[in-house]
C-alpha cells in the first residue's frame, strides 16, 4: 500500500514517522541527561561485580548458553543484559543463580552484584 502512495504523500508519511520515533527516544536521552547532572542514578550504577568491582554499562550482554560449573546448564542462546531482568533470561525464562563477571571472568551469585543500601 505504501509504494501506490504519490510521492509527496510518502515523503509526509515517512516525516511522521520519523518525528514520532524521535519521540520515543526521549524518555532515553531524559535519563542521560539526568544521569549526567547527577539528578538520578543510571539503573546498574548500584550494580557491581562482589570480586573486582567492575560495573556493567547498559550495553553489556551475556548469553543463556551453556554453562558448566557452578550453574550446570545448556542454555537456549539469547543474549541480554542480564540486570535487567535480575538474572532471568528472556528466551526461556531460566532464572540465573550465577553470573560471570565481563572483566575477571569469575562468577558470583547473582544477587551478591546488587549494591545494599546502608542503613
Amino acid at each position: 500500500m505504501l509504494y501506490q502512495l504519490k510521492s509527496a504523500h510518502r515523503g509526509l508519511l515517512w516525516a511522521v514517522l520519523f518525528v514520532l520515533f524521535q519521540k520515543s527516544l526521549l524518555p532515553t536521552d531524559k535519563l542521560k541527561e539526568k544521569t549526567a547532572q547527577g539528578d538520578d542514578e543510571s539503573p546498574h550504577s548500584r550494580i557491581r561485580c562482589p570480586l573486582c568491582k567492575w560495573q556493567p554499562r547498559a550495553s553489556d550482554r551475556w548469553f543463556c548458553g551453556y554453562s558448566g560449573p557452578p550453574e550446570n546448564f545448556i542454555g537456549c542462546g539469547t543474549a541480554w543484559n542480564t540486570f535487567d531482568t535480575r538474572g532471568v533470561c528472556p528466551g526461556c525464562q531460566h532464572q540465573w543463580r550465577w553470573t560471570a563477571c565481563l572483566r575477571c571472568h569469575e562468577y558470583s551469585l547473582h544477587e551478591d552484584w546488587y549494591a545494599k543500601d546502608v542503613e
